[in-house]
């Protein structure tokens, strides 16, 4: 190591982004220079791709089919107007709109904290007519401001049951503004997350996230965050994410077609098989560990009335007896319980839970232990009542049987779903399959059955997506029983990119950078705009010291998505290495327009203003480098003072 990177090493080390990114050309051009052009040996057989469950899964609801449009809430609630006047008021009927539709819940005041400090930096909530705006911004020791960044937000994500967080689209780019709202506290604060990695204004908005918190996102194919206009189809959770496209139903309706039986042309949750039903909520209330799209599904491809795990893959942790009852997800905690496990089915989610109608604060306790009492009429609560009511007195069931914990949002709580005898009481174990020495299992492992075909790939994928969170020996590990999984996934499908690139990231995790770098080369000569892929290709590619490989790969990310700032940073740090101090001091300012808080961008600019002979730019930019208060100040003075006396 040389040059400016040497004198700074110190500080940088034990640091490492999120967004760095991993590949290798050099593999490519080898093979291909040794690699014969025709090969004359007969192709093994390929795996079938897995067959549309959509057309596939045997069931009498006709609006399954893929070719069965949406039709949007409008069209429904024009016969089902009661439903869809109280849904208006339910969490999900609220989830996401645009900010000036976006029912109020937030107080931008003072006494809420509309201006307020989180890690060094301040901000503020600003609303201008209809439009909000987001201000970050750091003041030096005398109070002038650092930098000030200010962000319009367009939609308002949650319904402010519990909070609410905001996003913001750059050219349909949607990112997370580091500002939410949170309403047990009643009060602003930093959002979730950005505590342990502060992100700004640059936290990309994934469709897996979108998924659970609106109707329907346009996604970019292989992009992380980019959405196609009008961004969504639908922004709540609508009508047909629980009971499927309406085309059908709509068009019968309108024709006054009569029907013997069940009506097929729409899916009724209630009416379905226990599984079938739970998959509805399932689809978003089941987060589990890690989840993973089948082979050939994509997301926002689930149909209620069909088995969610011929979709998605949901892993969980192995039960033990250490750990059966600290399950985080609700859906894994009512599995636990006795009440789940002794109704044979019986017991759901709308067994408590009304879709449609959310009841109001003062009707709670009642309308809960309404449904407790469901099925503890005849044998109701030992305790006498008084007993009861000094703990709680309006005598709630829940209060007593499902308490509120601590969940893993800052901020929030969530009830029990283990619903437990007495608090603190362990829920039994769910029934745990043979081979539980696997650090991740999957839920519907009972459905799926033993012999599901698919299942070593998925668990491959989801072990080589946790490798980055572990420290070295478990990462091999990890990637070792991902790899095992991987090699034959691969295989017999050498098109299925999803599994080629977490191959991709369990070599590198086994320590064989060169094979890693090889399988992401594959992934983009399949998926040549895979975004993710090219920012991981990039980041191995500078581990390897291929400082052109990487800087190919951060290009071709920044054709993909230009608002990344973690590009811009990387290439104007790879573009330093190469000695090509103009173009590093070009993507150095693009990455602090677009961010300004980031110390090593702003401390990459001074080494690039002195390096093109800019000192007195150098000086000022060093202040306000210092002014950020960042680690290791003392050393950032050293090293200056020796580069520009």
């Amino acid at each position: 190591m040389s040059g400016w990177r040497a004198r700074l090493a110190g500080l940088a080390r034990g640091r490492r982004s999120l967004f760095l990114a991993a590949g290798a050309l050099a593999v490519l051009v080898a093979a291909w220079h040794w690699w014969p052009r025709r090969d004359t040996r007969p192709a093994e057989p390929r795996a079938a791709a897995p067959g549309d469950p959509r057309l596939t899964f045997a069931t009498p609801y006709r609006n399954v089919r893929p070719e069965v449009t949406y039709v949007g809430d409008t069209a429904c609630a024009g016969c089902h107007e009661g439903q869809a006047r109280t849904y208006r008021d339910h969490p999900m009927g609220r989830s996401l709109a645009p900010v000036a539709e976006a029912a109020p819940v937030e107080r931008p005041d003072p006494a809420a904290g509309d201006s307020f400090e989180a890690m060094g930096f301040r901000y503020r909530v600003e609303r201008r007519g209809d439009r909000v705006f987001h201000r970050e911004w750091v003041n030096d020791e005398q109070g002038r401001p650092v930098f000030e960044a200010e962000a319009e937000v367009h939609f308002a994500v949650g319904s402010g049951a519990r909070g609410r967080t905001y996003l913001l689209s750059r050219d349909g780019f949607l990112f997370q503004s580091p500002i939410t709202w949170y309403s047990q506290k009643g009060a602003w604060g930093l959002s979730p997350g950005f505590d342990r990695l502060h992100h700004h204004f640059g936290r990309p908005v994934p469709a897996d996230c979108l998924f659970c918190h609106g109707n329907r996102a346009l996604e970019v194919e292989d992009a992380q965050n980019h959405y196609r206009e009008p961004l969504f189809e639908g922004y709540s959770i609508g009508c047909e994410r629980c009971h499927g496209p309406g085309e059908l139903h709509v068009r019968r309706q309108q024709a006054g077609a009569a029907y013997d039986g069940a009506d097929t042309t729409i899916v009724n949750p209630r009416r379905l098989e226990p599984a079938l039903r739970e998959a509805v909520c399932e689809q978003c209330h089941l987060q589990g560990v890690a989840r993973v799209l089948r082979r050939g599904r994509r997301a926002f491809e689930f149909r209620p009335g069909l088995p969610l795990h011929l979709f998605l893959a949901v892993f969980v942790k192995p039960p033990t007896r250490a750990d059966a009852h600290k399950f985080v997800g609700q859906v894994e905690q009512m599995h636990a319980s006795r009440c789940f496990q002794a109704s044979e089915g019986r017991l759901g989610c709308i067994s408590c839970h009304d879709p449609h109608v959310w009841p109001a604060a003062a009707e709670r306790v009642a309308h809960y232990r309404g449904r407790c009492l469901q099925c503890h009429a005849d044998r109701g609560c030992s305790v006498p009542v008084a007993v009861r009511r000094r703990t709680s007195p309006d005598d709630s069931c829940v209060q007593c049987h499902m308490p509120s914990g601590e969940s893993d949002i800052e901020h929030h709580a969530i009830s029990d779903h283990r619903v437990p005898r007495r608090p603190g009481e362990a829920s039994p174990a769910p029934v745990a399959p043979a081979d539980t020495d696997l650090p991740l299992i999957p839920f519907h492992r009972e459905l799926a059955g033993a012999d599901d075909p698919e299942g070593a790939r998925d668990l491959g994928i989801a072990l080589a997506d946790r490798v980055e969170r572990y420290p070295p020996a478990v990462r091999r590990a990890l990637g070792e029983l991902a790899l095992a999984r991987l090699g034959p996934a691969v295989k017999a499908d050498p098109d299925d990119v999803p599994a080629r690139d977490a191959q991709a990231h369990a070599l590198w995790a086994v320590g064989d950078r060169d094979g890693a770098a090889a399988a992401f080369e594959e992934v983009l000569a399949r998926s040549p705009r895979r975004e993710a892929a090219l920012q991981w290709a990039a980041a191995l590619a500078r581990e390897r010291g291929r400082r052109d490989e990487a800087v190919s790969y951060l290009e071709r990310a920044l054709e993909v998505n230009p608002w990344r700032h973690e590009f811009h940073f990387l290439l104007a740090d790879a573009q330093a290495q190469r000695g090509a101090w103009p173009v590093a001091l070009r993507e150095c300012q693009e990455a602090l327009r677009l961010n300004p808080a980031g110390l090593e961008a702003r401390t990459l600019l001074v080494e690039a203003y002195l390096q093109n002979g800019q000192v007195e730019q150098a000086r000022a930019e060093f202040q306000r480098l210092l002014a950020l208060r960042p680690p290791n100040a003392e050393a950032l003075r050293r090293w200056f003072a020796q580069r520009a006396p």
